[in-house]
């Protein structure tokens, strides 16, 4: 029985060894140090239990509870059930060969190491899926506190906007609309004063241009609202932008037409008329607004495009408001010499020239301010 005996152990402690080896030379560097950890503590606790005596056998099996807690701690619960198991089959393998067998020991112990294994395992492995689950519920509320917070405050940002572009018609409105009920009723009663044909005439003119300007405006805010929901429908035909760009010209009086240069002619673009006359309309009564004496119009084609330049040699913007210009209800120019706008102008146009499968930029070049209106070309 010695002899047996001390060959089992001799047997079992090869084996011990040959598996710390396998495992530390070959695979231990390709993987993760949680796996790691988890293979050095079984390695261990194996060796360990090779190497005691019979009598030893469940006070060295209660070192299994450290490969135990590292497979329920770092994997979870499903990771640590299925390790117990493999690991009360090695034991017990361990044990029939260097010790006096599992009967003995369930006799003598009633299987005190091995219930340990069980309670361990489930316990160690269910606190770490409870961690978890705790974390993620910890990151998703934050999450959604981020996200009202984000709605809180675009939710504010619209609610300013909407005040903003409350008071800004108003006050857009208002200025038009007093001047031409003023020399409307000026009119009414020319007949008992002095007044000129000329003089009708140029107030005929000036009731005409802000009445142009009112229904511009009211335009741009049906449309903008309108773009916003998706309901606006635009009509794609060939279109001469030469055409479109001199019938916008010819709304204005003769001193500001004479502002204003256009230079090309470029070939048909495929668009909506109507709203090629908005896009254009805004761009140049921006430039009229804001920009320098000088306005430029230039018409080409870059390869199967058709483009529109609106220049002028005002102010231009820095590099950081270039795209800011486009957003609704912005405006970087707050001079009090200059007229109030609802700030939607350029929102439609680039909305427009979008939905029309175009493009429209802004870019400060040798002293310049381009805007610049892309459509695709019409097919011949």
């Amino acid at each position: 029985m010695p002899t047996t005996l001390g060959a089992n152990r001799e047997l079992a402690e090869r084996l011990g060894g040959h598996i710390v080896r396998v495992v530390c030379g070959h695979r231990l560097m390709r993987l993760s140090w949680p796996r790691s950890l988890l293979i050095l503590a079984t390695a261990g606790y194996l060796t360990v239990l090779f190497a005691a005596a019979p009598s030893a056998i469940p006070t060295v099996a209660l070192l299994a509870l450290v490969p135990l807690v590292i497979a329920g701690g770092l994997f979870g619960l499903r990771v640590a059930l299925a390790f117990m198991v493999g690991l009360t089959a090695l034991t017990v393998v361990v044990i029939e060969l260097i010790g006096p067998g599992m009967g003995a020991v369930f006799e003598t112990y009633r299987g005190i190491p091995f219930l340990m294994f069980v309670l361990i395992g489930i316990v160690v492995g269910r606190l770490r899926d409870l961690h978890l689950e705790i974390e993620r519920e910890l990151g998703h509320r934050r999450r959604v506190e981020l996200e009202l917070d984000d709605t809180q405050r675009r939710l504010g940002e619209q609610l300013g906007a909407k005040d903003e572009l409350i008071a800004s018609v108003g006050h857009e409105l208002r200025t038009p609309l007093t001047a031409v009920l003023g020399f409307a009723e000026m009119l009414r009663i020319g007949n008992d004063t002095d007044m000129t044909a000329t003089d009708r005439d140029q107030m005929v003119e000036f009731i005409a241009r802000e009445a142009f300007d009112l229904s511009a405006i009211i335009d741009d805010l049906l449309v903008a609202a309108r773009i916003e929901i998706g309901s606006l429908e635009i009509t794609q035909v060939p279109t001469v932008m030469r055409a479109q760009l001199a019938q916008v010209i010819e709304s204005w009086d003769s001193e500001t037409i004479a502002r204003i240069v256009v230079k090309g002619e470029g070939p048909r673009a495929t668009a909506d008329p109507g709203r090629v006359r908005q896009i254009l309309r805004n761009l140049i009564t921006n430039a009229l607004r804001y920009g320098g004496d000088g306005i430029e119009v230039e018409i080409g084609t870059d390869r199967d495009a058709v483009f529109v330049e609106v220049r002028d040699d005002g102010p231009g913007l820095p590099a950081e408001e270039w795209e800011r210009i486009f957003d609704p209800y912005y405006r970087y120019h707050s001079e009090s010499s200059q007229p109030g706008s609802v700030g939607l102008g350029l929102t439609v146009a680039r909305g427009l020239a979008e939905l029309m499968r175009g493009s429209l930029t802004y870019h400060y070049y040798h002293g310049h301010s381009i805007f610049t209106l892309r459509l695709p070309q019409a097919a011949d």
